[in-house]
């Protein structure tokens, strides 16, 4: 069968444009053993498979060249099976190129196990998600948020961030959100429930922290490196934690004032995702009763059909989106 596939046709040069790719037709093989063919329903776009294009490969996947297809999570539909345990119709979550249908092991697959409104698939991809299991992951297990923390979250209007804020509130933290529009910042206190919010780009960002929380703050969940982070270490408290997610500011390097982790007796971790895999039964039955309770909700914006991709992830990267971007796309049928 054909498929309809978003391949880098040229390594960016400074910011990623929508020029950067394009959608092409391919042939789909049938499914060999122990295989399912599968139709794409809702594919989820990461901020950091940026810094793979024309680069080096991570532990989120090989570096990306001109003409490969990127892979990122996404909700599939079964078309046809050669394994068992899977029949066309079921829905799952899996790890897939950026095409319209494709080949993947069964094993790759994490059923979706209820019969799932479409307007909820997307939060298999959010709360529930790659981007909810990264947020849970550093919020929880790095940064082991406490009730009485006051925690700032950098990006937080983002796919991660908007995770983040929603689980510290849930965890009975207080949350400042850092964001770059006054929309984002309205949204961020009137729909997501952060205590306070920011707007980066209304001053310097330590002078911007300082006035947000005068006690300082404890916990800081950074998606952006730069700036935010050398704000984050002049405000936090004596024995203070950073949570290294992204670092997507342009230039964003090392912090200027480490030194202050010594004085102050701060700790800072990075981590992948990928490595936590033995929290997703806690990730999912935790997050999942807040989901029922409406303690949380997913935030995302929808772009229709795969040729809006290179669009969407251009967007993404510009910061015009809120949430976890996502592209919902009509199978091949």
């Amino acid at each position: 069968m054909i498929s309809r596939e978003v391949q880098l046709v040229a390594v960016p040069d400074g910011s990623v444009r929508a020029e950067s790719f394009g959608v092409f037709e391919t042939e789909v093989d049938a499914p060999g053993d122990q295989q399912v063919l599968v139709e794409l329903r809702r594919l989820g776009l990461n901020a950091g498979l940026a810094h793979r294009l024309g680069g080096e490969g991570t532990a989120y996947g090989p570096g990306i060249g001109v003409g490969d297809v990127p892979s990122s999570d996404a909700v599939v539909e079964v078309l046809e099976s050669a394994a068992e345990g899977f029949a066309p119709g079921d829905l799952a979550v899996a790890k897939v190129p950026w095409c319209t249908a494709a080949v993947v092991d069964a094993d790759q697959l994490r059923r979706i196990d209820r019969a799932t409104p479409e307007q909820d698939l997307e939060a298999y991809l959010t709360v529930l998600g790659h981007v909810g299991f990264t947020a849970y992951t550093g919020l929880i297990h790095i940064g082991e948020v406490r009730p009485e923390d006051i925690v700032c979250v950098s990006g937080a209007a983002g796919g991660v961030g908007s995770c983040v804020v929603q689980f510290a509130k849930a965890r009975g933290a207080s949350v400042i959100g850092v964001a770059g529009s006054a929309e984002k910042v309205a949204l961020l206190t009137d729909v997501l429930g952060a205590d306070r919010a920011i707007n980066r780009h209304d001053g310097p960002a330590a002078e911007l922290l300082r006035d947000a929380s005068p006690d300082g703050i404890d916990l800081y969940y950074d998606n952006v490196g730069g700036e935010q982070l050398d704000a984050a270490l002049e405000v936090l408290n004596a024995r203070g934690r950073i949570v290294i997610c992204g670092a997507v500011a342009a230039g964003s390097g090392g912090p200027s004032n480490y030194r202050r982790m010594i004085y102050q007796e701060l700790s800072m971790r990075g981590f992948t995702v990928t490595a936590h895999e033995d929290l997703r039964a806690q990730f999912e039955s935790e997050v999942g009763g807040w989901l029922r309770e409406g303690a949380v909700r997913s935030l995302h914006t929808v772009f229709d059909g795969i040729d809006r991709v290179p669009e969407a992830f251009a967007s993404l990267l510009a910061g015009g989106s809120s949430g976890r971007v996502i592209v919902a796309v009509d199978g091949p049928r």
